[in-house]
C-alpha cells in the first residue's frame, strides 16, 4: 500500500509539472513566432503538438516555412524550410542544457545579403539555450553553399559542436555576436584555383562588434555591425600529421572590409612541397614565389632546426579581397619566416 501511494502521488507531481512545463513552451512558442511576424517574417506552420508525459514535457511542429522578404529596414532576405521540430525534451535534457529545440528532420536554411547566398542543409541539429543570450549547439553534419556574387562553392563539416553569445543592444565597438564552433572532418573546403582540400580538427572562433546604429537592427543586418573579428580559424589538412596546423587570424572593419589577416603553418614544408608537386597548383603560382618556397625548402633541409619553425604570413585585406598579386606574397614570405 505505501509503495502504491508513493508511485501514485509521484504520478501526480509529474503530471503537474508536465502541464506548467507545457504552458511555458507553448508561451514560448507562440511568443516567438509572434516576434518574427513583427520583425518582418512570413511563417507558416502546420497544427503545434503537445507530448513527453511521464518523461519529460515538449511541443512540436511537423513542418515549418518562414519567408523573410527585403526591405529598407531590414536590407536582407532570408528563409528557413524545416521537418519535425520540438522544443523541449526529457526531463533529464531539459535540467542540462535549459531549454532545448530539436531540428530533427530535414532543414534548409539560406540568407541573400547583397546579391551573396548562403545556403545551410542539415538535420538532427540540436540547440540549448543556456540563458537568452548563449546557447550551444551541436549537428552530425552540416552542408553549406555559396552562391551569387560568390564563386559558386560548397563543403560540408561532421561531428560539429559549438556555442553562439548574442548581445543585440550591445554598445558600439563591443562584441555584438560571437561564435565558437569546432568540427572533427571539413570534406571538400574550397581553395583558391578552384580546387579544394579535406580537414580534420577544424576551430573557428569569431566575434562582430556592434556599429553606431545597431541597437534598432536585426542580427541578421550586416550593416548592425561595426567590426570583424577573427580569433580563430584553424584546421590540419588530410592526409597530413595532425601536428601539421593551419591557423588564420586578423580583423576587418566593416563595411569597408579592410583591415589585416595573418596565416600561421606549422609543419608548412610537407604543405610547401605537396603545393609544388601539383601541376594545377604550381600553374597558378607566380615564378618568384615558387623560387622562395623552393629556396626555404632546401634550406629548411640543410638546417634541421629551422624544421620546427612556423611560416608565418600577414596579409592586407583591402575592400574584401586578400592581396591579389602574387609577387606582393612572395616578398611577404621572404620576409615572414620566424620562429613560433
Amino acid at each position: 500500500m505505501v509503495l502504491i501511494a508513493v508511485l501514485a502521488i509521484a504520478a501526480v507531481l509529474d503530471t503537474v509539472f508536465w502541464l506548467c512545463t507545457i504552458h511555458r513552451l507553448d508561451v514560448t512558442a507562440q511568443t516567438t513566432l509572434t516576434s518574427a511576424h513583427e520583425n518582418g517574417w512570413r511563417v507558416e506552420t502546420t497544427p503545434l503538438r503537445k507530448g513527453g508525459w511521464p518523461f519529460g514535457a515538449w511541443v512540436e511542429i511537423d513542418r515549418l516555412n518562414g519567408t523573410h522578404p527585403a526591405s529598407a529596414a531590414s536590407p536582407y532576405d532570408a528563409g528557413w524550410a524545416g521537418e519535425k521540430i520540438r522544443l523541449g525534451g526529457s526531463w533529464l535534457s531539459l535540467l542540462h542544457a535549459g531549454l532545448l529545440l530539436s531540428l530533427t528532420g530535414h532543414q534548409a536554411a539560406r540568407l541573400v545579403v547583397n546579391k551573396n547566398v548562403l545556403t545551410v542543409l542539415t538535420s538532427g541539429l540540436q540547440i540549448g539555450f543556456r540563458t537568452p543570450e548563449h546557447l550551444i549547439f551541436s549537428a552530425p553534419r552540416l552542408q553549406l553553399a555559396f552562391s551569387g556574387r560568390w564563386p559558386g562553392r560548397q563543403f560540408s563539416v561532421q561531428t560539429l559542436s559549438g556555442r553562439l553569445i548574442r548581445f543585440p543592444a550591445a554598445r558600439p565597438d563591443a562584441t555584438r555576436l560571437g561564435l565558437i564552433a569546432d568540427a572533427a572532418t571539413v570534406n571538400g573546403f574550397p581553395l583558391p584555383y578552384g580546387l579544394s582540400s579535406d580537414l580534420r580538427n577544424g576551430r573557428l572562433a569569431i566575434a562582430l562588434t556592434a556599429s553606431q546604429s545597431s541597437p534598432s537592427l536585426s542580427l541578421l543586418d550586416p550593416t548592425s555591425y561595426g567590426r570583424f573579428i577573427l580569433q580563430d580559424a584553424s584546421a590540419s589538412p588530410v592526409p597530413a600529421s595532425s601536428d601539421n596546423r593551419i591557423t588564420l587570424t586578423g580583423a576587418i572593419s566593416l563595411p569597408e572590409q579592410n583591415g589585416t589577416l595573418t596565416l600561421t603553418m606549422t609543419h608548412w614544408q610537407e604543405l610547401a612541397a605537396r603545393l609544388l608537386n601539383r601541376p594545377e597548383i604550381e600553374s597558378h603560382l607566380a615564378p618568384d614565389l615558387q623560387s622562395v618556397l623552393q629556396k626555404l625548402l632546401q634550406k629548411t633541409s640543410s638546417i634541421p632546426t629551422m624544421k620546427q619553425r612556423a611560416l608565418s604570413l600577414s596579409m592586407p585585406v583591402i575592400n574584401g579581397q586578400i592581396l591579389p598579386d602574387a609577387q606582393t606574397v612572395s616578398a611577404l614570405i621572404s620576409h615572414g619566416f620566424r620562429a613560433p
